[in-house]
């Protein structure tokens, strides 16, 4: 397992708002842990949002395989970034990295673990969280509600929920009613050639629809 953490020159736990490097480690199913990349992160308070994001996304190729970021303490925003758009989740300590490694891949596992069992007795109770056909089912026109299946499942992120139907079924449209739309979903759509059209309604909720690109 991969996690990353923000450190200092001396090997140390940084807050987000601070200029440090982001070491990537990994222990290739081993007691041992390596830092098997580094690269500078550039943050500071003056920064607006658009270049707090754009100093994220400059390191996210570093960032691919990890399941968890830890810094010395969760700020807000960063938090969304982070956890929303990278798909990582943030822990907090102090120190060395290494002391706590073992402790957030352990606590990663177990989560994974319980979401895989929630699934399964999702589906021995015939509770799907699989977006519904609308009307006719070879029109191709599904629904989900994001937030009623997410409360149900609360240990499943979206993606976790979205990301498979997208991969494995062809459709026309699919709408799903969310609080806001997950900040992944337009990098990934893209990826996968869908075009993603967003409104709030009289509802409250945020609808999105999503269509083939037919371009």
């Amino acid at each position: 397992m991969k996690i990353a953490a923000f450190v200092d020159v001396e090997g140390n736990v940084l807050p987000f708002d601070s200029n440090g490097m982001v070491c990537v480690y990994d222990n290739n199913n081993t007691t041992q842990w390596n830092c098997v990349s580094k690269r500078p992160l550039y943050i500071n308070r003056g920064m607006n949002l658009a270049d707090v994001r754009e100093s994220i996304h400059a390191v996210a190729s570093d960032l691919i395989g990890c399941k968890a970021f830890i810094v010395k303490r969760n700020m807000g925003i960063f938090n969304a970034i982070f956890e929303e758009e990278l798909h990582l989740r943030i822990f907090s300590a102090t120190g060395s990295p290494l002391a706590v490694l073992d402790q957030v891949r352990d606590i990663v596992r177990s989560d994974i673990v319980k979401a895989i069992e929630n699934a399964e007795r999702c589906k021995q109770q015939n509770t799907s969280i699989d977006p519904i056909a609308i009307g006719d089912s070879t029109k191709g026109c599904y629904q989900i509600n994001l937030v009623s299946v997410q409360e149900k499942n609360e240990l499943m992120n979206s993606k976790d929920i979205l990301l498979p139907f997208f991969q494995k079924n062809k459709f026309v449209e699919l709408e799903i009613i969310c609080r806001h739309t997950p900040k992944w979903i337009e990098r990934e759509l893209t990826n996968l050639n869908f075009t993603i059209k967003t409104e709030m309604r009289k509802d409250g909720y945020c609808h999105a629809f999503v269509y083939p690109d037919n371009k």
